[in-house]
């Protein structure tokens, strides 16, 4: 088993040898030689050299954390970093709805999905390295926050997530059911019902006890894995729909939906993705075992 010692040099390592190597990928690919990318734009949700762009600072702010291990300024820059790189690589929940339910249509682009898995295996790295450094500076304990558990989830989080699930589902009401533009059949009924699920169940079962009952793992993957992924997909559409309107522009245009359903919809999403989110980093600092520094 690692020491803690061992931990705080093998991962800015570990995350500078990822910052190398992806970034020599998107140079590649940069300079010419990407693959053909199934689904709209390219692999990731910003230009190629940007994303070279992205690995440089990255590799920067990391060797200069190294160099002032106690500077906040430089662990809050990591954190916004590794959230930068979750959210560019927003593709990756279409991925996953697209390898589980092929049926729905959803083109599966297996050179995209490595790419992108690939930037979010990157964002793990930075923010594992931020919560290295953020530790030391608490000298409670060098292996958690030295905080206690909480002795209640707040359920705001989750009733926050089940307005945004009906709100999207209100939108759609408004403009018909049979307007989705998936492929119907058992993919698509599999679909709806995990929806509902994800909307509604899921984050009530992160706050209120009956949730306990549940292995801490199922509860938790899904909801920190869709929070964060619904989060970061519709945050940069959400983005991308205000750049469009400033410029005069039509908001996914060619879908055949009115732009006041996408207005409605998106939002709605994001506010979910956040609520499943907050929930289900709630529902791990409830359920987390014991310190084994410090026993908090």
């Amino acid at each position: 088993m690692a020491t803690i010692a061992e931990t705080r040099t093998s991962v800015p390592t570990a995350t500078l040898i990822w910052a190398a190597s992806y970034g020599g990928l998107r140079v590649w690919f940069a300079t010419g030689h990407a693959p053909t990318w199934k689904l709209p734009g390219r692999d990731l949700l910003i230009p190629d050299w940007i994303a070279v762009a992205g690995c440089l600072v990255s590799a920067a702010a990391v060797i200069a954390l190294s160099r002032q291990p106690k500077s906040r300024w430089l662990i809050a820059t990591l954190w916004a970093f590794a959230a930068g790189w979750v959210a560019v690589a927003g593709f990756a929940l279409l991925d996953v709805v697209g390898g589980l339910l092929p049926g729905l249509g959803i083109p599966f682009d297996l050179p995209g999905m490595l790419s992108r898995f690939t930037a979010l295996g990157g964002a793990v790295l930075l923010g594992s390295t931020a919560l290295a450094y953020q530790r030391r500076l608490d000298p409670t304990c060098i292996r958690c926050t030295g905080q206690p558990r909480p002795t209640a989830t707040p359920h705001w989080p989750a009733w926050l997530a089940v307005a945004g699930c009906l709100t999207r589902l209100a939108a759609q009401a408004a403009v018909g059911f049979d307007t989705t533009p998936y492929q119907g059949g058992l993919s698509m009924i599999v679909f709806e019902g995990g929806f509902l699920l994800a909307g509604t169940a899921l984050p009530l079962l992160l706050v209120y006890r009956p949730g306990r009952i549940f292995p801490r793992w199922m509860l938790l993957l899904p909801g920190a894995g869709l929070g964060a992924g619904i989060t970061a997909y519709f945050g940069v559409g959400l983005l991308q729909m205000i750049g469009a309107a400033l410029q005069g522009k039509p908001v996914y245009g060619d879908v055949g939906l009115p732009d006041a359903f996408f207005w409605v919809a998106v939002p709605a999403y994001l506010v979910w993705g956040v609520g499943l989110g907050i929930a289900a980093y709630g529902y791990h600092l409830r359920t987390r075992k014991p310190c084994t520094g410090c026993g908090l």
